[in-house]
């Protein structure tokens, strides 16, 4: 991903915020290997949150380059 979605910043600056940006880049790193998964179960779970605030979110991490964004964004936090 060439810019990093508004959704994903969001979601590292709540992290950040609330002080949960280590635990969050551990669980990420130990579930790389199932990115694709994650990101079915992203699209499986779009129609539970349609209209909330968390769509956004699962519509960007439907992509597995996505879940490496967010990877990188909690890196780049640490």
């Amino acid at each position: 991903m060439s810019t990093p979605d508004p959704p994903l910043h969001r979601l590292v600056a709540d992290l950040a915020r609330t002080g949960l940006l280590t635990p969050a880049a551990l669980l990420l790193d130990a579930l790389s290997p199932l990115d694709v998964v994650n990101c079915q179960l992203a699209r499986f779970s779009r129609p539970f949150v349609g209209g909330t605030q968390a769509e956004p979110l699962l519509s960007a991490l439907e992509d597995t380059a996505a879940w490496a964004e967010l990877r990188r964004l909690l890196a780049r936090q640490s």
